[in-house]
């Protein structure tokens, strides 16, 4: 059950062994429904595949094969896993569920990973740390790469397209906003709303007059109103307006 499916770019990996089972809280109320629920924990344990030498992973957005999958001795953890290990050892005692984790067992311990480029295998290896949790990407030996850069996908160039299409929504649909509504949620500001207004010119709606730049004084809204401060502070701006209702005139 190690196929891969046209489309399927990767598969989730890690260092420790292939789990048996998939832990539930609860179950469907027929048999014949828990009998389904085994067969699709069935193909989500085959959609993982544990590290080992040949294994193809994606690293900086380029194929490497491993060369070795190695746990870190215990006298070179470093610091950072020796805090990471206490803390999860403090966590234990402070609420006692489960096992106590164990240095020899515990899930996250360091393991020592050797990659080479797929391209040139006998190119000095890459010596990689990682918590025995990390999830890597891992490739089919026939990987899909981008023509324009080389890159695994997503390339850079996908990321930055996907960026400014979400940019191009965000905008069209701030546009869409009438006067007198909140430009975070773009929702009607009523008499009985507390708004945070900014006063000057409207950053995000040049096409509005001035001081039209109103937020809903509401914590759903309240990221929007921050993000909209800091470009207004940053163009010298300094006593904006919060607390205030919505204009009388641009009621409904």
């Amino acid at each position: 059950m190690k196929r891969w499916y046209v489309g399927q770019p990767t598969k989730r990996g890690g260092v420790h062994p292939p789990r048996t089972t998939i832990n539930r809280s609860g179950g469907p109320s027929s048999a014949m429904r828990r009998q389904g629920q085994r067969i699709d924990d069935k193909q989500i344990l085959a959609g993982y595949i544990q590290l080992k030498p040949g294994v193809i992973v994606a690293w900086e957005r380029a194929p490497y094969r491993v060369v070795s999958v190695d746990e870190r001795p215990e006298d070179l953890w470093g610091d950072h896993y020796e805090q990471r290990f206490a803390d999860e050892v403090a966590t234990w005692e402070r609420w006692q569920r489960g096992d106590k984790p164990e240095r020899t067992t515990w899930r996250e311990r360091p393991f020592a990973v050797q990659l080479v480029p797929v391209a040139d295998p006998q190119a000095k290896p890459t010596h990689l740390i990682a918590p025995g949790g990390h999830t890597w990407d891992v490739l089919p030996e026939h990987y899909t790469v981008c023509v324009a850069c080389g890159e695994l996908p997503p390339c850079r160039h996908e990321e930055a397209e996907r960026e400014a299409d979400r940019i191009a929504a965000r905008n069209e649909a701030l546009m869409d906003i009438p006067p007198g509504h909140c430009l975070g949620c773009g929702e009607y500001i009523t008499t009985r709303q507390n708004a945070a207004r900014f006063p000057g010119p409207n950053l995000w709606r040049p096409d509005l007059p001035e001081n039209s730049a109103v937020f809903h004084a509401r914590q759903e809204c309240a990221g929007e109103v921050e993000r909209y401060r800091r470009q207004w502070e940053a163009r010298g701006n300094t006593d904006p307006q919060p607390g205030l209702f919505a204009d009388e005139e641009t009621e409904r």
